[in-house]
């Protein structure tokens, strides 16, 4: 059954999120008019986006965001809806008492990093700042909540009314930000790290770098072959490759060497790979291209997936410029400093850019948590992080999501500090095949 959406104006704002509630998220057919008589001679499902409801139906009060073309900072106010923690309240008179399209443009299209706030150390937003931690949200796919929510109230009002929702999908994902702890890094690099270990007192670390370059055992990091046969199973996983020059934050085997050609081979023939951009990449298009076609030059594939480094984004900049580059699919829509939902939602969407107030054709796949953030940042062990994972997983599963999570050849490696964390990613992936097997679909 076809949705029809009145509202008096249509703007880009209303058509782009109003399509990805009910198109990406439900898999059902919208149409959206400004029509008042089309609107009052439907005889189907009826929304009302409007000061006053056309006719029986469901009636949404807008925000005035929804019409503005800037960007402005908005009084943000929390209640609770139907036991959901909600914002822009528009009418208790209305079936929804607040303007759940303009929530839902808010988070997605992350409305509030567009206005001025204060950089953590590298730069970024930080979690605490976002409107999901202040609201109590964060580690909610609030968006796809409410969207359920809304569901139940048209089946209300419309019993045959019949969603089409996608399936739930878990997707690993590997950065390789330092391919091999010891080996193919030059005889310079070796020197000055061998002697770091010695004047910090790391003997073990010492010992660990001399049986490597000796070649009487196998590098830390080098923990592929154990990896692809872990991830047989899983496809879609993907591999993002960081190949920009060395500096403090860059500090891959540098891509001009055979030893890392050889690898990113190896992964390429098993799984799929992405660019990982490197730090300063970010507001620089000339970097990321010379970055994308190092990687395309070895596989000699068009690379179309990519996440930055360190999870920097400065919007809408980083985004334009991947658009520019053939870039088709980004993951990096999360934060380093917390597990949950930066955007709100667990479905992936299109950039909206609201600079120029327009769509762009690439689609943002937001992941929920990565193993440094669990460790470093969130100071759990690996069974806490195995918990918190899972219960994540599971508010994903049952609004029909995708989840993304993030590792770390360094953390897959179990040597000190990461001990036990080399078991978190094969009891993850365990328990998410169970949870499949025991809830198929048909």
């Amino acid at each position: 059954m076809d949705i029809l959406v009145y509202t008096q104006r249509l703007t880009p704002r209303v058509d782009y999120t109003i399509r990805f509630i009910f198109e990406d998220i439900l898999g059902v057919r919208v149409r959206i008019t400004s029509s008042y008589s089309e609107a009052k001679l439907h005889c189907g499902v009826l929304v009302s986006y409007c000061m006053l409801a056309v006719k029986d139906g469901i009636h949404i009060v807008p925000h005035n965001l929804m019409i503005e073309d800037s960007v402005e900072r908005q009084k943000i106010e929390f209640f609770k809806w139907e036991e959901l923690p909600a914002f822009f309240k528009t009418s208790k008179e209305a079936d929804i008492p607040f303007d759940l399209f303009a929530a839902v443009f808010f988070l997605i299209t992350r409305y509030e990093e567009y206005l001025l706030f204060e950089p953590d150390k590298h730069n970024r937003f930080a979690s605490d700042q976002s409107v999901a931690s202040l609201g109590g949200f964060l580690y909610e796919p609030i968006v796809d909540q409410w969207t359920y929510k809304l569901v139940k109230k048209i089946q209300d009002k419309f019993p045959s009314f019949k969603i089409n929702p996608k399936r739930f999908e878990f997707i690993p994902t590997i950065d390789v930000d330092n391919a091999y702890a010891y080996q193919h890094k030059g005889v310079g690099r070796a020197i000055l790290g061998t002697l770091r270990s010695l004047f910090t007192l790391r003997f073990s670390d010492v010992t660990n770098r001399i049986i490597v370059y000796l070649n009487l055992k196998k590098d830390p990091f080098d923990i592929y072959e154990s990896a692809f046969t872990l991830l047989k199973d899983w496809p879609k996983t993907i591999w993002f490759i960081l190949v920009g020059k060395n500096g403090r934050y860059d500090r891959n085997i540098p891509v001009q060497q055979y030893e890392m050609q050889s690898l990113i081979h190896r992964i390429g023939d098993k799984f799929k790979v992405g660019i990982h951009p490197s730090y300063y990449s970010g507001t620089s298009y000339d970097r990321v291209k010379l970055e994308i076609n190092d990687i395309a030059r070895i596989l000699n594939v068009n690379i179309k997936q990519s996440r930055q480094h360190y999870l920097r984004i400065f919007l809408p900049t980083t985004y334009s410029n991947l658009v520019l580059l053939g870039i088709k699919e980004d993951y990096s829509m999360g934060y380093s400093d917390s597990i949950g939902f930066r955007a709100g939602t667990c479905t992936p969407f299109k950039f909206y850019n609201i600079r120029e107030e327009k769509v762009l054709d690439l689609k943002i796949i937001p992941f929920q948590t990565m193993d440094y953030t669990l460790c470093e940042q969130m100071r759990m062990n690996p069974l806490e992080a195995l918990n918190s994972i899972m219960n994540l997983v599971d508010k994903v599963y049952k609004v029909n999501g995708t989840f993304v999570s993030i590792w770390h050849n360094e953390y897959m490696s179990g040597i000190a500090p990461w001990k036990g964390w080399e078991l978190l990613m094969p009891l993850v992936l365990e328990k998410v095949k169970r949870l499949q097997s025991d809830n198929p679909v048909y």
